[in-house]
């Protein structure tokens, strides 16, 4: 039987099978061929929806990892009451997350994947750094403002810089996975997520004594 034509399904095919090619050989090494054989399409197919490669490496950025850091970060602290406790959470779950991977897969073998195209593309072109740009301050400012809100609370030392806090965890998530998917070792990332938990745990306020 003839294909039928779903373009919202094949673009999110193209979208998908493109995020596990960046990831895994880089931007630049990322080849067109292996994402048109990965998500079973024609190379007209995919051109029909992405200009070139920039425009579909634009698209992850804005329409997966945008998303992807929105949901581990930023929806997890709005509605917190306390925003320690909830940071503690999402370090608990994205250990979990590391520890349920296959192994010479994800996080551990590839590093994050935001972290991965800043290194790589934001010197090179302005379309990412701008991108990337924007998924950072996302990602700092979810947390400057629920440790605000926290200090508003009396859950969060009043002496703190929300801003710079921010600043100095989401450098350790990103910092670590550089460094870690070198070594490929879980035992490193339990040590700076142990780290960064003992860190947050002097940010209550009944730490500050």
């Amino acid at each position: 039987m003839p294909r039928v034509r779903d373009p919202k399904r094949t673009r999110r095919k193209v979208l998908e099978a493109s995020y596990r090619e960046f990831y895994r050989h880089g931007f630049q090494g990322g080849s067109i061929n292996r994402i048109v054989s990965a998500a079973d399409i024609t190379k007209g197919a995919l051109f029909h929806h992405f200009a070139g490669k920039n425009e579909l490496g634009y698209a992850v950025l804005d329409e997966l990892l945008t998303p992807a850091v929105r949901n581990w970060w930023v929806e997890p602290l709005q509605g917190a009451e306390d925003p320690l406790k909830a940071l503690q959470g999402i370090l608990r779950r994205f250990l979990k997350r590391l520890e349920a991977e296959e192994p010479d897969t994800g996080f551990l073998f590839n590093g994050s994947p935001v972290c991965n195209f800043a290194s790589e593309m934001s010197p090179l072109d302005e379309g990412f750094r701008k991108r990337l740009d924007d998924i950072y301050s996302v990602w700092r400012n979810s947390i400057a403002d629920a440790l605000k809100r926290g200090q508003a609370t009396a859950l969060v030392r009043p002496d703190l810089d929300p801003a710079a806090e921010a600043d100095f965890l989401v450098s350790i998530m990103e910092g670590s996975a550089s460094v870690g998917k070198v070594g490929q070792e879980l035992l490193f990332f339990r040590n700076c997520i142990k780290v960064a938990r003992a860190h947050l745990a002097s940010l209550a306020i009944a730490s500050s004594s």
